[in-house]
């Protein structure tokens, strides 16, 4: 499975969240309500999914204490190491980098207490492999705890006037061959109760993410640089053949709407939680794991 530059992409949107307050504010909104439903305690085990340089990780080792332990896993061994250097820096030596693909996690079973992720299984092609892995490491009574942004259904509110085939093309494609657009949020919570989690649950939160354009070479660089990698939404617009005419009439008609008052970008973002059974419990019926 290839990996993309996640290490440097994160640095881009840190800096661009230290910049911005609101912001600031809506992603640790984000960290503090996945934690607070994992149940997170002093002395339990942690497992935070695509970790990243840290976001949750950090927290959730201040959470559960030098008593408890936080495997901080990753395919990323660049944003690893820097997140074993924010670790020491922060005095948490219990955070436990774990290089590995996350559908095959190198951790026992029943090693956690809880597994938390953040904007990490959306872009996983193989989710039911994860969530089993998730479910497996889990013991009786750990709890699951994941946030994902549901591009799939952003709410875009442009006029697109003669442009419009030229969006639904662009959507048909994001669809088809990039794996954050091809599922939403029912599909999310259906998979986590397949895999066996109980009282599941789930809500949705709209963010607000809406900021004007300065022109067409801006939405461009948006559109390029929004995910790395091969997840770029630019990338995979040109691989679905878009041209680069096509490109910039749909990049300059978003640059002029988003300067109306009407114009308005909603990124719903999907909490889901759920519970490993004890055992004896009795497994909800048409589940697996």
């Amino acid at each position: 499975m290839p990996t993309d530059p996640w290490a440097g992409w994160l640095d881009g949107v840190e800096r661009e969240v230290s910049r911005d307050r609101r912001a600031a504010l809506l992603r640790n909104q984000v960290r503090d309500r996945v934690l607070s439903q994992a149940g997170l305690r002093p002395g339990a085990v942690a497992v935070d999914l695509g970790c990243g340089l840290g976001f949750l990780s950090l927290e959730a080792a201040r959470l559960v204490g030098p008593e408890g332990r936080v495997y901080a896993v990753d395919s990323d061994r660049e944003a690893l190491g820097r997140l074993s250097v924010r670790a020491g820096e922060a005095g948490l030596a219990h955070v436990i980098p774990v290089h590995a693909d996350l559908c095959k996690l190198p951790l026992p079973a029943g090693e956690a207490d809880a597994v938390v992720a953040r904007s990490v299984l959306s872009y996983v092609e193989e989710r039911g492999k994860a969530l089993r892995e998730c479910f497996r490491i889990l013991r009786p009574g750990g709890r699951l705890s994941i946030c994902e942004p549901l591009l799939a259904e952003e709410e875009l509110w442009v006029d697109w006037d003669l442009q419009l085939p030229l969006w639904e093309k662009a959507v048909a494609i994001l669809r088809s061959e990039h794996p954050a657009y091809s599922f939403r949020g029912p599909d999310l919570v259906r998979e986590v109760r397949e895999t066996g989690f109980r009282e599941a649950d789930f809500f949705v939160w709209y963010a607000d993410v809406t900021r004007p354009f300065i022109d067409a070479r801006e939405v461009k660089r948006e559109l390029e640089g929004a995910l790395p990698g091969r997840l770029s939404i630019l990338k995979t617009l040109r691989a679905g053949g878009m041209s680069e005419e096509e490109i910039d009439l749909l990049a300059r008609r978003w640059a002029e709407e988003s300067w109306r008052f009407s114009y308005r970008d909603i990124l719903p973002c999907c909490f889901v939680w759920g519970r490993k059974g004890e055992e004896g419990e009795k497994r909800p019926e048409g589940t697996a794991g």
